[in-house]
């Protein structure tokens, strides 16, 4: 693969790359999943599957290191063949295109419900639709500034949190360990699929600029910051509300800074706090158009992504997103398929593609693709 050098990053940009990848709505609803699963000790379970997305970078670091000019579409190409590699391809690109839908329905769920109610579902994803196609297309340096001035957003979890601490209840987390082990590991595996984004390495990792150890460090310190904000979000969500509120409220996120003043000033920090997220948002959605598009851009052969492929992408999600409804029913569908989906393409294709390379002593410089 042909990468040039305007379209590299540093590993430090890679962090924030990674960061914004991982962080989408899903946030918003997590603490109501994990205490669905695990109770008060969903904090527990977030810490455990922090653990294994760190595992699974490292398996990542075994793999990449030994095809470092190569994608995972392009090692599927090898490993495979032509037949069997291209639908992995193709399967990789429409997984890459579900994640963004499931970004878009999440997006339409949440903001036809707090921000815009009685506006039609088509002006709302319009919004996605326009910075898709202005950014799915272009290369991943600049996508990734993009992304260094979105990252900072984040800090209006912190400021508007800062009330309420006075509101809290910290008893409400003892015990520790409520529930048995089993229940614990239900909810770090529902978090693990949660929180997936960091499979965005096997596209990105050959348009790193620097050393493997470098780059392998910043993903694991883009998956411990990720960590360290939604187990503050968590841990703020159970010991502000009780047993019975977290059962019925589906966004506690939200439901939390709209009943919170801003130092006794400013009320409705939800539809501030949504309007600003947005920018998270919609960097994670067009995160995802991007790699479909560098799948696309493979798999017809061409060295830049396109933007007529983008177009078509952002359309596609954008009309089946108006076709579907959106609603919790729904979403819990999609957040199922997820959970198998992200097992097949996150973990078991690259541990078996890994399997074979360490059993054959296959490396990139014996590789030849036509």
């Amino acid at each position: 693969m042909i990468i040039k050098q305007n379209e590299t990053i540093s590993s430090f940009q890679l962090f924030f790359y990674m960061v914004i990848v991982q962080l989408n709505v899903a946030t918003l609803t997590l603490p109501m999943y994990l205490y669905k699963e695990s109770s008060y000790d969903g904090w527990i379970s977030l810490l455990i599957s922090c653990l294994f997305s760190v595992c699974t970078i490292f398996l990542y670091s075994f793999l990449l290191k030994r095809f470092p000019n190569l994608t995972i579409f392009e090692i599927c190409t090898f490993f495979f063949g032509k037949w069997i590699g291209g639908i992995l391809k193709i399967s990789y690109i429409l997984y890459f295109i579900f994640i963004a839908y499931f970004i878009n329905q999440s997006y339409l769920f949440v903001f036809s419900k707090w921000v815009f109610p009685n506006s039609p579902a088509w002006s709302i994803l319009l919004l996605l639709l326009i910075i898709g196609i202005y950014l799915g297309k272009e290369n991943i340096r600049t996508m990734t500034r993009f992304f260094q001035l979105s990252f900072w957003t984040f800090l209006i979890i912190f400021i508007f949190s800062i009330e309420a601490f006075q509101k809290v209840e910290w008893k409400f987390l003892l015990p520790v360990a409520q529930v048995n082990f089993t229940h614990i590991l239900k909810g770090s595996y529902t978090s693990y699929y949660f929180l997936h984004g960091f499979e965005c390495l096997l596209v990105v990792y050959p348009y790193v600029k620097g050393p493997h150890i470098k780059t392998i460090k910043s993903s694991i310190f883009s998956i411990l910051f990720i960590t360290l904000i939604n187990l503050f979000i968590v841990v703020l969500c159970f010991v502000f509300f009780s047993k019975k509120e977290l059962q019925l409220i589906p966004e506690p996120t939200i439901y939390l800074f709209k009943t919170l003043t801003f130092f006794k000033e400013l009320e409705r920090l939800d539809l501030l706090f949504l309007s600003v997220w947005f920018v998270i948002i919609a960097s994670s959605y067009v995160s995802y158009i991007n790699l479909a598009n560098t799948g696309i851009s493979n798999l017809i052969k061409r060295n830049r992504t396109s933007t007529f492929s983008t177009l078509t992408i952002c359309i596609i999600v954008f009309l089946i997103g108006n076709l579907v409804p959106s609603s919790i029913e729904f979403l819990d569908i999609l957040i199922k398929t997820i959970s198998i989906l992200s097992i097949i393409f996150i973990l078991l294709i690259p541990t078996l593609i890994l399997c074979i390379s360490l059993l054959f002593k296959i490396k990139s410089k014996e590789m030849k693709l036509s």
